[in-house]
């Protein structure tokens, strides 16, 4: 499985990489839930977290579901 490009509803594409252990080591310590899926998702994207905090709940919810996708 490959890196995903993921087109906002904006029509920014975004790329995200394939999620590793080192991704989830970072994380771990995070305990909210919400924070640590942000934090994932700047990881694997490169996105700012200013950006990801300035997302649309649907293209949220679209990262949360290709990430998804990669642990399925």
């Amino acid at each position: 499985m490959g890196n995903k490009k993921i087109t906002l509803s904006d029509g920014k594409v975004v790329t995200m990489r394939v999620p590793i252990v080192k991704d989830m080591r970072i994380v771990s310590a995070i305990k909210d839930q919400f924070e640590q899926d942000a934090r994932m998702f700047c990881n694997l994207t490169g996105m700012t977290p200013e950006e990801i905090d300035a997302l649309s709940l649907k293209d949220y919810y679209t990262l949360q579901k290709e990430f998804s996708d990669f642990l399925s």
